[in-house]
């Protein structure tokens, strides 16, 4: 149903949406046709970039023919072109209508003409004009130099973006606090490690003496070594839902490393705040009107801001052909100015805080590592500033007071980042699988793949049954990782079956019967076994698992 709905939902798109993609794919076509004359007959400088962003505007260009919901090209990549071509035409009108860059031959003339004119130069008695006014040229000539410097790797900046809305979209697969314990094998005794280290039996002395309920853990390991699994198995653990009323999932992720407003927002979501409203309290903050101000104050900010807002116009004035001023006003700039934004975020943290503060909570950070250099993810057990902004650690939104139990755990690929988080908490790693439990994800994963593949006979499983005598090394191979086990199952489950004893007995009576019509010194092979397990087992002493044929 989802999937016809969608459908449906793309035949019968608004006429303007198809207009708007219609003009989109008319401006590619058109800056390509000016583009190719150019670079192709003209003389302009970056030719061989140009002529590379060129080429992947006409392969661009290719994926959107006929009807815009038949376009190959998906809305987020429109988005990212739409934003592109100003850019793009703006640096090739810049260098078309530059003067062409000197050939070898007038490079070599003009630097023997400069040799000849420097020997005829007398020296002035003033020693110190030739030194001012060398000093000036070096300087005029080291900006030029500057700022061809810059346009050049723009331009391959340029060449980099095009490229980038060719390639696939790559998907973040977020994950849940839904778990069924059914299918996490093993770690029971970790789990309760876990879930002790979480839970605080009486106030512990925070640095400046003060007593706290508050405990932060890390899970720490390698990608697919179970941390989320470890992670979720504690979430859903009974002293877990005993001692904390409040239980949050955060899936941090990639997405989120630097958006910092939407991990916020999502967390405040989730614990049933309305968006509109925590927005409105932001904006109208004593904080951020604080902040304003002062940036109102301060001339140089000011005329700062105003410039940006022409450039601004300047680059985008195509595509802002059909859009308002508001859109880039000079108090949407500074809502942008980092000040201002530091503000925001420390309002938000200010109001989390309070949130979390009339309960006990445990949050579960996963897939969160220490983006940035300004140290906002690192040390959660840190206290708020008495006085002053919040914005500048995460930490500042986790109550950490004597009435309610606090807890963070946090899953992290890197030790040192989540020791950095955690500080004095501890950090567990995940242990391998033992065989018993490896071997029940790898059959659930093998029956589920040859179930997907319609691959699975009602019959006794031949190439199974050659596996289960082998799992102790594929588990070795495997180095007890669960998502290497998982995939080496889902290789083998590919695999063509082998034959059962009653196939092998059918194949050798008809070789036998057909050995005694076979004329002597005829070589007839009766059977063959198929080696299937060789090439799906065969690694390299540095494989981390089998790898499928």
């Amino acid at each position: 149903m989802a999937g016809s709905d969608g459908q449906a939902e793309s035949k019968q798109q608004p006429a303007s949406a198809v207009d708007e993609s219609q003009q989109l794919k008319s401006l590619v076509d058109e800056l390509c046709r000016d583009m190719e004359n150019e670079v192709v007959d003209g003389n302009v400088a970056d030719r061989e970039d140009l002529a590379e962003i060129c080429k992947v505007l006409k392969d661009i260009s290719g994926k959107m023919t006929g009807k815009p919901e038949q376009w190959l090209l998906p809305q987020s990549k429109r988005e990212e072109l739409e934003k592109l071509l100003p850019l793009i035409e703006s640096a090739f009108q810049r260098r078309r209508s530059s003067p062409p860059p000197p050939s070898k031959e007038d490079e070599a003339a003009a630097a023997a003409d400069k040799k000849k004119k420097k020997k005829l130069l007398l020296p002035s008695c003033n020693p110190f004009i030739n030194k001012a006014r060398s000093s000036s040229a070096s300087k005029q000539h080291k900006e030029e130099e500057q700022e061809e410097d810059d346009e050049g790797v723009s331009v391959k900046l340029l060449l980099r973006l095009a490229q980038n809305v060719l390639e696939p979209e790559q998907y973040y697969e977020w994950t849940t606090s839904y778990v069924d314990e059914s299918r996490i094998y093993g770690w029971d005794k970790e789990a309760d490690a876990v879930v002790d280290a979480l839970i605080a039996p009486h106030p512990t002395e925070d640095d400046d003496g003060s007593s706290l309920l508050f405990r932060a853990a890390g899970i720490a390991g390698v990608h697919g070594s179970g941390k989320t699994a470890l992670a979720q198995k504690v979430f859903v653990h009974d002293k877990a839902k005993d001692n904390f009323a409040l239980r949050l999932w955060v899936c941090v992720g990639p997405p989120d490393s630097e958006d910092r407003f939407c991990l916020l927002y999502r967390m405040l979501d989730n614990l049933g705040l309305d968006t509109y409203k925590v927005e409105d309290i932001v904006d109208n903050s004593n904080a951020v009107k604080e902040t304003v101000a002062r940036i109102r104050a301060d001339p140089a900010r000011v005329a700062a801001i105003q410039k940006k807002a022409a450039d601004y116009m300047t680059t985008h004035a195509q595509q802002l052909q059909h859009k308002t001023p508001d859109s880039i006003s000079f108090d949407q700039l500074l809502r942008e100015e980092a000040d201002v934004e530091s503000s925001k975020i420390g309002v938000l943290l200010y109001i989390l805080h309070m949130t979390l503060s009339k309960t006990s909570y445990m949050i579960v950070f996963d897939d969160i590592r220490e983006y940035g250099d300004d140290g906002w993810y690192r040390n959660l057990a840190q206290l708020p500033p008495a006085d002053g902004q919040w914005g500048g650690r995460l930490g500042y939104g986790l109550p950490k007071g004597n009435q309610h139990r606090g807890a963070v755990l946090l899953t992290c690929r890197n030790e040192e980042h989540a020791r950095n988080m955690v500080r004095t908490g501890r950090v567990f790693r995940p242990p391998k699988l033992e065989l018993d439990d490896a071997w029940r994800l790898f059959k659930r994963e093998y029956d589920q793949a040859k179930d997907a593949i319609g691959n699975n006979n009602k019959g006794e499983d031949m190439l199974f049954k050659e596996l289960e005598q082998m799992k102790v090394q594929i588990v070795g191979k495997c180095l007890g990782l669960p998502v290497a086990i998982a995939e080496a199952a889902k290789g083998f489950a590919a695999l063509d079956p082998l034959p059962d004893d009653g196939d092998d007995h059918h194949a050798n009576k008809t070789a036998a019967a057909k050995d005694q019509t076979t004329p002597a010194g005829a070589a007839a092979s009766s059977k063959s076994t198929p080696d299937t397990l060789q090439p799906a087992t065969a690694t390299d002493d540095n494989d981390d698992g089998p790898r499928p044929s």
